[in-house]
C-alpha cells in the first residue's frame, strides 16, 4: 500500500499560466508525483545519520575551555567589547554624540522629576540617571535602550519607601505630599516631605535595597539563560499594566502640582480615596501653582506633540523642550521670588558630587523581596519589549540572556551608590530612535553631560518649582495613557486579550496597582487555560475540483468522501484539552459507544421483531443515535489530521489510545496523518503503535484519504467476493 504512486494535479505547467497567476481565469496547476508514503517509510528513508551524543560527552564538551572559546564568552559577556572593536569613527562618532547629548536633555529633568517621584530627591533621580546609563553600555545588546530612571519603577519604588518608612517613623512621616502654604524649607519626596536627614537616609537605603535585590533576581534569570520566557509576554497585560501605572503616576502628582496637603493614603481604594481627599482641601490650592501648571502643559504638549512630531522630518533633533522648560522656569523662580511671593515650593537643594558608595540595605529582606520581584518583573517585561521592538525595526538581533545580566548588574551596581530601580524610558528610546544611534557608545556622551550636571551645575537648579517637574511627570506618561484608545483594536483582534487588558488596569486603578499585578498575571493564565479548553477542531471536507481539504464549517463549495470522515485537530493534546477532543470527536464524526449500543439494539430489534417498540426505546435511551445510525454505520474510516499537534502528554496519548479502541470495537479503522515529530516519537515510546500499527500513520493528509480508499476498495471487493459464493 505504501509503494502506490498518485498525482494530485496535472504535471505540465503553462508558462502563462505562472506569468498571471493572479489572473481570475488562469490559475497555476501545482504538480505533485510520489509514492505514497506512512510516516515510518519517511522516518526509514529519510533518518538522520548523525550519531546520539550521550550526556557525558556533551557535558565535557560545554565545559571545555579553549582561548577563542574563552575570548568568545568574554566578548558575549561584553557586548562593549564588540562594538569597540567594530566601531566606524567617521560614520557613527557625529551620530553618536548627538544623540548622547539629546538624551541627556531628557535625563536630566526626568531625573529630577522622578527622584521627587521616588519618594527620595532630586539627586538620587540624578545618579540613577548616570550610573545604570554606563553600566547597560558595558553589558546591553541594544543601542537604542535608553536605561536609567523611570516613571513605573519611580511609583513603585515611592509605594515601598513610604510603607517602611511609615513602619520605621510612624509619628515623623509626613503627610501625603505637604505642600502647605506655611512650610517651604523642607526638601520634598515623592508622596511626602522628609523632616529629617534620618528619614530621607532610610528611605534611600530601601530604595538601594530594593534595587540591589531586584538586580539580583534580573541577574540570576539570566545567569540561568531563562531569556526565552520573554516568548511568553503578554503584551495586553503589560498595556494595561502601565495604563495603571500612569494613573497612579498622575494622581500622585495633582497635589503637589496644585499645592494641596491631604494625608497619606494607602491601600485598596487609594487611587478613589486620594481624590477625595484632594476635592476636600481643593479650596486650599495654590492659584499661582494651578496657572503654572496649566501653561507648562500648554507649552510640553505645543512643542511636543505639534512642533516636534508634526515636523519631524525636517527637524535634525527634536526641541528639547523639558530642558528648556525648566531652564526658564528656574530663572523665573529666582528672579521672580515665587517661593517667597507667591508660595511655590521649589527643590531647594541639589547637592554637588557623588554619594560615598555604601553596601545596600538588606536587613529588611522579607519585607523587600515582594516589591523586589515585582519591580524585576516589570524592569524585565518593559525593557525587553521595548528592545525587542527597536531590533525589529532596525534589524539587529538582541541576546535576551544577555539582556538580563545587563539589567541585573546595572541595577546591583547602581545600588551601591544611592540608586533606585532603573528601567527602559520609552521617550528616550524613541528620542534616540527618532536621531538614528548607531551604537551603545552614546551612553558615554549621555553620562558625561550628567556628571557635569552632577558636579558643577546641579545646585543652580534649587529654585526649580515643584510644579514645573510635577507637570512635566504628567506630560511624560501622556502617551501611556493614551494606551486607553487602543482597545478597540484590541477588541477586534482579540475579545481575551482585551478582557485581560481591561481587568489588569481596572484593578490596578481601582484596587492598587500590587492587586493589578497579581490579577493581570491570574487572568492572563486564565485566558491561557480557556483557550486550551475551547481549542477548535472540526470536521474537513474535499474541494469539488481539487485534492485539498478545508473547514466544513467555514468554507462552501465542499464535498464529503464517501465512507470517510476526516477531522482536524487544531491544538495540543494533553490533560487541559484531550477530554475535550474527544467529545468533539465523537460528536462530529462517529460516537463508537453509541453506535455500540445501537448494534446491540439492533440484534435485539431482530430478535423479538418488534421494530416499533424498539425505535422508540432506541430514541429514549440513546437521544439522538436512532437519526444518526445510518450515517454512523457508513463510515468506515476515520482520519485525523495531526499537523497541529505540537505537544502531547500521557493524557493525549491515553485519550488516542481509548479512541482508536473504541472505533475498533465498532470496525471503523482509524488513521492518523501530519503528525509531528515530537508527537511521532511520544507515540513510539508510549508503546501506542502496538495498539494502532504503524501502516495507519502517514506522512501527509492526501496519503491517508488515498489509502483510505485504497482499504475501501479492498474491503467492497472482498465482501463481493464473499457474497457471491453465498
Amino acid at each position: 500500500m505504501s509503494r502506490a504512486s498518485f498525482e494530485l494535479l496535472p504535471s505540465t505547467v503553462d508558462v502563462a499560466t505562472i506569468n498571471n497567476v493572479d489572473s481570475p481565469k488562469e490559475k497555476l496547476q501545482l504538480p505533485i508525483r510520489r509514492f505514497l508514503h506512512t510516516q515510518a517509510d519517511i522516518e526509514k528513508k529519510f533518518s538522520s545519520n548523525a550519531q546520539s551524543t550521550d550526556i557525558c560527552t556533551k557535558l565535557m564538551s560545554s565545559v571545555s575551555c579553549s582561548k577563542e572559546k574563552a575570548c568568545s564568552t568574554v566578548c558575549d559577556f561584553f557586548p562593549i567589547i564588540k562594538v569597540i572593536r567594530n566601531y566606524q569613527l567617521r560614520n557613527y562618532i557625529v551620530s553618536d554624540i548627538l544623540a548622547g547629548i539629546s538624551a541627556a536633555c531628557l535625563h536630566f529633568p526626568q531625573g529630577l522629576a522622578f527622584g521627587i517621584l521616588a519618594s527620595l530627591s532630586p539627586a538620587y533621580g540624578l545618579y540613577t540617571s548616570f550610573f545604570p546609563v554606563l553600566l547597560y553600555m558595558i553589558f546591553g545588546t541594544s543601542p537604542h535602550i535608553s536605561f536609567g530612571s523611570s516613571s513605573i519603577t519611580a511609583l513603585l519604588t515611592a509605594e515601598l519607601v513610604e510603607t517602611e518608612a511609615f513602619k520605621a517613623y510612624p509619628t515623623e512621616t509626613a503627610p501625603f505630599t505637604s505642600l502647605s502654604n506655611q512650610s517651604s524649607d523642607l526638601n520634598l519626596t515623592g508622596f511626602g516631605v522628609a523632616r529629617d536627614e534620618d528619614d530621607l537616609q532610610y528611605k534611600v537605603s530601601i530604595a538601594a535595597g530594593s534595587a540591589f535585590l531586584a538586580g539580583l533576581i534580573l541577574f540570576i534569570i539570566g545567569l540561568c539563560r531563562l531569556g526565552f520566557i520573554t516568548t511568553y509576554l503578554s503584551t495586553s497585560f503589560v498595556g494595561g499594566f502601565t495604563t495603571a501605572a500612569a494613573f497612579h503616576i498622575v494622581t500622585s502628582q495633582i497635589p503637589k502640582a496644585i499645592g494641596v496637603q491631604i494625608p497619606i493614603i494607602k491601600g485598596i481604594g487609594k487611587v478613589i480615596n486620594i481624590y477625595i481627599a484632594i476635592f476636600s482641601q481643593i479650596q486650599t490650592a495654590n492659584v499661582a501653582s494651578v496657572l503654572m501648571v496649566v501653561c507648562c502643559a500648554i507649552i510640553l504638549i505645543f512643542v511636543k506633540d505639534f512642533i516636534n512630531e508634526r515636523y519631524k522630518a525636517k527637524l535634525k533633533i527634536p526641541i528639547p523642550i523639558d530642558l528648556i522648560l525648566i531652564i526658564l522656569a528656574t530663572i523665573v523662580s529666582h528672579f521672580g521670588n515665587l517661593n517667597q511671593a507667591y508660595k511655590i515650593k521649589t527643590v531647594k537643594n541639589i547637592p554637588s558630587g557623588f554619594p560615598h558608595p555604601e553596601v545596600p540595605n538588606l536587613s529588611l529582606v522579607s519585607s523587600l523581596i515582594g516589591y523586589s520581584i515585582e519591580l524585576a518583573a516589570l524592569v524585565f517585561f518593559l525593557t525587553i519589549s521595548m528592545a525587542k521592538l527597536m531590533s525589529a525595526r532596525h534589524d539587529y538581533e538582541i541576546d535576551d540572556n544577555q539582556e538580563l545580566i545587563a539589567y541585573g548588574l546595572s541595577n546591583i551596581v547602581s545600588s551601591f551608590f544611592h540608586c533606585f530601580v532603573s528601567c527602559v524610558a520609552p521617550p528616550r528610546t524613541m528620542l534616540l530612535n527618532a536621531l538614528n544611534v548607531k551604537t551603545s557608545l552614546h551612553g558615554i556622551f549621555s553620562a558625561s553631560i550628567i556628571l557635569l550636571i552632577l558636579l558643577f551645575i546641579g545646585p543652580l537648579f534649587s529654585s526649580l518649582p515643584i510644579p514645573v517637574l510635577a507637570t512635566m511627570i504628567m506630560v511624560a506618561v501622556k502617551g501611556l495613557l493614551t494606551q486607553v484608545l487602543e482597545l478597540p483594536s484590541i477588541w477586534r483582534v482579540s475579545k481575551y486579550d482585551f478582557v485581560t487588558w481591561v481587568v489588569t488596569c481596572s484593578t490596578g486603578i481601582l484596587l492598587d496597582l500590587p492587586y493589578g499585578l497579581i490579577c493581570g498575571i491570574i487572568c492572563s493564565l486564565f485566558v491561557v487555560v480557556l483557550q486550551s479548553q475551547i481549542a477548535k477542531s472540526y470536521l474537513l471536507a474535499k474541494a469539488v475540483d481539487e485534492d485539498i481539504f478545508l473547514n466544513a464549517d467555514r468554507y462552501k463549495d465542499l464535498v464529503d468522501i464517501p465512507e470517510i470522515n476526516i477531522f482536524g485537530i487544531d491544538h495540543s493534546l494533553y490533560f487541559a484539552t484531550s477530554e475535550l477532543f474527544q467529545k468533539k470527536l465523537y460528536l462530529d464524526t462517529v460516537n463508537p459507544r453509541h453506535l455500540e449500543k445501537s448494534m446491540e439494539i439492533k440484534v435485539k430489534i431482530s430478535n423479538a421483531n418488534d421494530i416499533v417498540s424498539s425505535d422508540k426505546q432506541s430514541t429514549v435511551e440513546n437521544g439522538d443515535v436512532a437519526t444518526k445510525l445510518t450515517k454512523d454505520n457508513e463510515i468506515k474510516v476515520i482520519i485525523l489530521d495531526c499537523r497541529a499537534v505540537t505537544f502531547i502528554d500521557l493524557n493525549g496519548v491515553n485519550t488516542l489510545r481509548t479512541i482508536a479502541a473504541n472505533y475498533k470495537k465498532v470496525n471503523i479503522e482509524l488513521f492518523l496523518a501530519n503528525c509531528p515529530a515530537y508527537m511521532y516519537q511520544v507515540l513510539e515510546n508510549s508503546d501506542f503503535f502496538s495498539l494502532l500499527p504503524k501502516e495507519q500513520i502517514f506522512f501527509d493528509l492526501p496519503d491517508a484519504v488515498e489509502s483510505a480508499r485504497m482499504f475501501l476498495t479492498r474491503i467492497s471487493t472482498e465482501q463481493k467476493g464473499i457474497d457471491s459464493e453465498e
